[in-house]
Order: C-alpha cells, then sequence, then structure tokens
C-alpha cells in the first residue's frame, strides 16, 4: 500500500489512517481528501473499528495544508471541486460513529488543522507547530471552517488565529484550547494508543451516543440562508481578487504578500 496516499494499519479495535505524502509535507490536495473520506466511509461498515488515529507520515508534519499548487486563483467558484472534496473529507471524519484522535506532530497548518480540528481529541508533540493562515493567501475561509474553530476555541482566540495567521507553538495551543494534552515527541505515539485503548473498551452504544448528541448540538449553530448568501459572496470576491494571487505567488516564492485590497 506505499503508493497510497492514505496508509491503513489496524490493532484490534483502533485504526490509523495517515497522509502519505512526506515529499509534500503531508499536504493535502482532492485525492488526498477524497480518499480519506472514502477510507473512513467504509470503516463505519466494518464492525470492529472503535477509535480512529489520524497523522502525518514522518514526525515534520500532521499536514502542512491544501496544496498551494492545487489551489485555483482568479476564479469565482470557492465551492468548487476542492472545497467539495474538502467538506467530503471533514464531514466523514465528524461523521464517523466512533471518536477520532488527532496525533500531531510537526506542522498541522491551514486545511490540515481544519482536520485535525474536526477531529473529536487532539494530541500533539511538544514540536509541533500550528496555525490557520488564509489571511496571507488572500483567502476568506469557509462559515462552516470557521465555526469549527469558535466551538474549540471561542471568539477571541478564532479571532487571533484567523487575523494573524501566525503559527503557535504546542504549549500555546494547550493553553488556548486548540490541542487537549501535549507529549515529548518521543512519547506521543505511546500516549495516543493508551488512550485509543482506553475507549475502545468502554461500551460501544455509549460512545456512539455520546458522539452523535454532542456533534448534533453543535449544529445548532450554523448559519441562516441569508448569511450563508453573504458569505459566499465574499468568498467569491477574494478568490477572484489580485490579493490571492498575490499569495500564492509570495508563498511559493518565500517572500511576504503584498497585498492591495483588490
Amino acid at each position: 500500500m506505499s503508493g497510497d496516499l492514505i496508509l491503513v494499519e489496524k490493532q484490534g479495535n483502533i485504526c490509523t489512517l495517515t497522509i502519505n505524502r512526506p515529499e509534500k509535507r503531508n499536504s493535502v490536495n482532492p485525492e488526498t481528501l477524497l480518499q480519506l473520506g472514502d477510507t473512513l466511509n467504509s470503516l463505519k461498515e466494518d464492525g470492529e473499528t472503535r477509535v480512529i488515529i489520524i497523522r502525518g507520515s514522518g514526525e515534520s508534519a500532521f499536514s502542512s495544508g491544501y496544496d498551494i499548487g492545487r489551489l485555483g486563483g482568479g476564479t469565482s467558484e470557492p465551492e468548487g471541486p476542492r472545497r467539495d472534496a474538502f467538506k467530503y473529507c471533514l464531514d466523514s471524519i465528524q461523521d464517523f460513529p466512533y471518536p477520532v484522535i488527532a496525533m500531531i506532530y510537526g506542522y498541522a497548518v491551514g486545511g490540515g488543522l481544519e482536520i485535525a480540528v474536526t477531529c473529536d481529541i487532539r494530541l500533539a508533540a511538544d514540536t509541533a507547530r500550528l496555525g490557520i493562515t488564509p489571511a496571507r493567501l488572500g483567502v476568506v475561509y469557509s462559515a462552516a471552517g470557521v465555526n469549527r474553530f469558535l466551538n474549540l476555541v471561542g471568539i477571541s482566540h478564532t479571532k487571533e488565529l484567523f487575523y494573524t495567521g501566525r503559527i503557535i507553538d504546542a504549549e500555546r495551543a494547550l493553553d488556548i484550547g486548540l490541542v487537549d494534552h501535549v507529549y515529548p515527541v518521543e512519547e506521543l505515539h505511546r500516549a495516543a494508543y493508551e488512550l485509543a485503548q482506553e475507549i475502545a473498551h468502554n461500551a460501544p452504544l455509549t460512545i456512539r451516543g455520546i458522539k452523535t448528541t454532542v456533534s448534533k448540538l453543535l449544529k445548532r449553530t450554523a448559519p441562516g440562508p441569508e448569511d450563508e448568501a453573504e458569505l459566499a459572496r465574499l468568498q467569491a470576491e477574494a478568490y477572484r481578487s489580485d490579493d490571492l494571487k498575490e499569495g500564492q505567488k509570495a508563498f511559493l516564492e518565500k517572500r511576504k504578500p503584498r497585498f492591495t485590497g483588490h
């Protein structure tokens, strides 16, 4: 399975899914996202899996975010295949009937961090670095994505993370509730599996019921149709902008972007 974008390893009732693009710091593209979503959905039906662990290949990155080379600029359709694949993947994590744990080594940035935020529990190595960076690219983030951060870290921390695009260390992430536990890098793997085993030994129907209840309660905060229309307009405006092109170019050239607001 070495050619797969998602590696699958089963140990009893625990299944580890590894984002397997180490040469790209485990950045994701539509193919990776769709394969992760498909894998999760197939595991729903196996009757054995009680806990999922998601990680990145190696220890340099959980996921460095969406592959910038695949991010289209100058289009009025931000909700095209790219976002559809993201939504499918994130919905598959959220709708998986049992807990999903993010095991975070290295960088978890942008869409990679949103994957971790969508998981039920986040464990990070003390060397982890986390950030949400659309402001550095000129992208207006989706309402569903922002809402996930609001539910996890609250209004003030969400605004600071999105406004600054700052990359924070694991201890700061723990302080604001972005991750649940931080471990020395050499202890993270053991800690994640001990937690997974503890959960897997509990009553399956209870665990399913708790996850479903929490998911239903969180959905009460979704924006209404008028708000969705306004947010879609803002996203389309950003995706047509010169600033998005400049943000992508600056990222690829490893320099600070020169935004104009157009």
